[in-house]
């Protein structure tokens, strides 16, 4: 499901939040009503009044004394050296390189899934800002296929673990087993626009933007209708930066127009990490994705951008980071994959797939 709301009956579906060092967690729409306060990952459904508290119009629930919701107080996300287990351990608990030069708390699998809730409620209205700037004149030819139910159609993924599908629950096989975002979006253009759709994911867990021209052959065979490359977040540590970053990006897309001019190319400005990381400081997510920003609009139309690190930003703008992550530094939850699916669903068509 790649819905996070609907825009007729502001219904909220699957809210993600987390107690994390405080009792309060923001929505991010004012709620008439809350409906249900639950954790798919304990298949779990907490009470309200025992365990959450809505003030009447607002967009924050509060976790009173007693509540078995859990709540991580900051020994749980800054854990103690003798506490550590560090990654790349198959066990890891933590990693090095908080900014003040603390420990950050990392888990591979749902432990940050067990401690979220998900949220239905009804919303008072849907101020939701943000928009993605349209490009109504690029991938005109996958656009049109798009639009015309019953065509065939090959897409083919290149990136790093958040586009391979790591900490969705479909990907760790846990409950409620959702897809990666980039099921997401090949299964509603299968469902929804009953496109025929051939889907080849090369991601890879560490990747780079340089990964792919290691292993050319691994995406030239493929000719697809629709190339999406979404790099950055491991980009982002490289040496070469952002020049390197975009040159990587520029030779992908070349190479593959020499053996498949059909091909149509869609870039994904990445989510931005955990701002308290080292390793993921906002300031450097937002400076590759202005400069992704500025190579498309150099770019033929066969070539368009999805920037979703403006909208994630629009998100933590309302949540905290610890209610959209899936493992506390770079990786996003259930929730987190939705909002990256509906985000380069709405760039593909915003009537049909609205923010």
């Amino acid at each position: 499901m790649a819905v996070l709301w609907n825009l007729m009956s502001r219904e909220v579906f699957g809210e993600s939040c987390m107690f994390a060092e405080t009792n309060t967690a923001r929505l991010m729409f004012p709620a008439e009503n809350v409906w249900r306060v639950y954790c798919p990952a304990l298949d779990t459904e907490y009470l309200e009044g025992r365990d959450w508290i809505h003030p009447s119009g607002s967009d924050v629930l509060i976790r009173p004394k007693g509540s078995n919701i859990p709540m991580l107080d900051e020994t749980v996300l800054y854990p103690a050296d003798e506490n550590c287990r560090y990654y790349p351990h198959s066990d890891a608990n933590a990693v090095r390189g908080g900014i003040n030069g603390c420990n950050i708390r990392f888990d591979a699998g749902n432990f940050f899934a067990r401690m979220q809730m998900e949220i239905d409620y009804q919303a008072s209205e849907l101020n939701f800002q943000f928009r993605l700037c349209p490009q109504d004149e690029r991938l005109l030819r996958f656009k049109a296929l798009m639009h015309t139910p019953g065509s065939h159609c090959r897409i083919s993924w290149l990136g790093d673990s958040i586009s391979e599908g790591y900490n969705a629950s479909g990907y760790l096989k846990k409950p409620p087993f959702q897809p990666p975002f980039a099921e997401l979006v090949v299964d509603t253009l299968r469902k929804q626009q009953q496109l025929l759709v051939d889907f080849h994911n090369y991601s890879l867990n560490g990747a780079t933007s340089s990964y792919p021209l290691k292993h050319p052959a691994m995406f030239l065979e493929d000719k697809p209708d629709l190339l999406v490359i979404a790099f950055g977040m491991n980009d982002l540590a490289e040496p070469g930066g952002v020049k390197l970053y975009l040159n990587n990006i520029a030779e992908i897309i070349r190479l593959n127009r020499k053996v498949s001019p059909m091909t149509e190319y869609l870039l994904v400005a990445p989510m931005s990490g955990n701002p308290q990381w080292s390793f993921t400081p906002p300031e450097q997510t937002q400076c590759f994705a202005a400069a992704l920003r500025q190579f498309v609009r150099k770019c033929p139309q066969d070539t368009a951008l999805v920037d979703l690190t403006g909208l994630w930003c629009a998100f933590l703008e309302r949540k905290s980071f610890f209610d959209l992550t899936g493992n506390g530094v770079n990786h996003p939850n259930d929730y987190g994959h939705r909002i990256l699916a509906r985000g380069i669903l709405n760039m593909l068509d915003q009537e049909k797939f609205p923010l």
